[in-house]
């Protein structure tokens, strides 16, 4: 884990980072979605994120997207102090610290940049891991969607995190 570097976002990264998301959808547990996003539209995304400076982070191995983590203000008036974590790693990264240290460099650059005072998440209930993470970093329960997915006819909730930072 030593070649492991973390890096702020940039479109050098940004074709690697959309292998990285589809192969995280495609596993079907961890995020919304089930698929990646086409290229065309993940290079708008990381184009904004890198024009307005906001926190997202990239674990490279070999200069290949293993990781990422970000945190992005809410749009609305009155709420631009809230960002909204998203972040995932490939499998054979996971349970090796790595999620930690990309939470830490994200929700640094958030505050200290973007002015994030609050990061809030959504994440599955079956996912046990991605919450013990959370929780180890200082999230709090803020309320349960009951029954929020059904995918394959199995229901998952929808835990909702916060951090005041």
């Amino acid at each position: 884990m030593n070649d492991i570097i973390f890096v702020l976002a940039s479109m050098e990264y940004a074709e690697s980072y959309c292998k990285a998301v589809d192969l995280v959808a495609r596993e079907r547990k961890y995020l919304a979605a089930l698929e990646g996003f086409p290229l065309e539209s993940t290079k708008g995304f990381v184009g904004f994120i890198t024009a307005n400076n906001l926190a997202q982070f990239y674990a490279l191995l070999d200069g290949e997207v293993i990781g990422w983590c970000d945190i992005l203000p809410k749009g609305y008036e009155g709420m631009r102090h809230v960002g909204v974590l998203g972040m995932g790693l490939l499998p054979e990264y996971r349970g090796k610290g790595l999620g930690g240290q990309l939470l830490e460099k994200t929700i640094e650059h958030a505050y200290s940049v973007n002015r994030i005072e609050k990061v809030e998440l959504e994440v599955f209930g079956s996912n046990s891991g991605a919450i013990g993470l959370y929780k180890k970093y200082g999230f709090e329960l803020e309320g349960k969607r009951l029954k929020a997915r059904k995918l394959d006819d199995i229901y998952d909730d929808m835990i909702l995190m916060g951090k005041i930072i």
